[in-house]
């Protein structure tokens, strides 16, 4: 069987200085450079179990295809799920596996959902019940983890209607222009604002002080032009007008998920212009961990 990727590690022992064995050894990813120094406790996900995993999907008749970042530092599958026509307008799933292979912890599963009326998508890596995640762990029996994975392919779908109850959740909390506004401005204000630029000079005291939610809603009346990030913020008011366009073709009312429409639109955004060279599911994946936001709104509405 021919493996999904187009190469395989290479451990190599380490000495200490005094030629007795080390803990510690050299594992090579793509093209035999240097990917990390692990402990011999923590054991290497090799892409042969990986391509295997993916043969599995393949075999169900799922387009499968493999990919790695930083010379095999972290290696995953992108498992196509197709389209699939929701309350929200038709979304287009892939299942991405993730397992990264420098030391920094387990495997595990995500969804891309891709709005296909706007084209905005992203990485949801926690569902409304993360019970469901099966993870990879490094260590030496981690093929039992993957061959439960092989045999558990057709319970990833129950993880679609996981992403669909949440996108329902969010889209049965009407609100108004008002606190759609508010919503984005507030998460903008925590999630998108550095902390660099939460600083304002206090107009009593005249010394510099943390900026404030309520500061920073002000400025947006007063100050206009003088917000900080002042682009990226006008980027976000160009989503949420595309988004309403959208509501109105798909005839659904203003609601909390407008405001993670607007979100994912603006985060797809910024990552197509990105200049970052890594593959396009770590991108999303750091988009989407700003995404955050919306883990108190579910345990709120549930």
């Amino acid at each position: 069987m021919q493996n999904l990727f187009p190469f395989e590690y290479v451990e190599q022992p380490l000495n200490n200085q005094d030629g007795t064995k080390s803990n510690f050894r050299q594992v090579f990813g793509v093209d035999g450079k240097n990917v990390m120094c692990p402990k011999s406790s923590y054991h290497i996900v090799m892409t042969e179990d990986i391509s295997n995993l993916g043969q599995a999907f393949i075999n169900e008749g799922y387009d499968v295809k493999s990919w790695s970042h930083r010379n095999g530092e972290v290696i995953g599958l992108n498992i196509e799920f197709g389209n699939r026509p929701t309350k929200v307008g038709e979304c287009q799933y892939k299942l991405i596996i993730n397992v990264p292979n420098n030391g920094t912890g387990k495997g595990y599963l995500s969804i891309k959902q891709v709005r296909l009326i706007c084209g905005n998508g992203m990485v949801s890596n926690k569902t409304m019940h993360k019970d469901n995640y099966i993870k990879i762990p490094h260590t030496i029996d981690y093929n039992e983890s993957i061959k439960l994975m092989e045999k558990s392919i057709g319970s990833y779908l129950h993880l679609l209607e996981q992403v669909e109850n949440r996108d329902n959740a969010l889209s049965g909390a009407e609100l108004k222009d008002t606190e759609v506004k508010y919503q984005l401005n507030k998460w903008f204000f925590e999630k998108e604002l550095p902390s660099t630029q939460k600083k304002i000079i206090d107009e009593v005291t005249g010394e510099v002080r943390k900026l404030t939610l309520n500061d920073f809603r002000k400025m947006l009346i007063t100050d206009g032009a003088d917000i900080p990030s002042e682009g990226r913020y006008n980027e976000l008011m160009e989503a949420l007008d595309r988004e309403l366009k959208h509501n109105d073709t798909l005839g659904l009312d203003l609601s909390m998920y407008t405001v993670y429409a607007t979100i994912t639109n603006y985060l797809s955004r910024r990552v197509e212009k990105s200049g970052s060279k890594a593959p396009q599911e770590v991108k999303d994946e750091r988009a989407s961990a700003k995404l955050s936001y919306f883990d108190d709104v579910l345990a709120q509405l549930a």
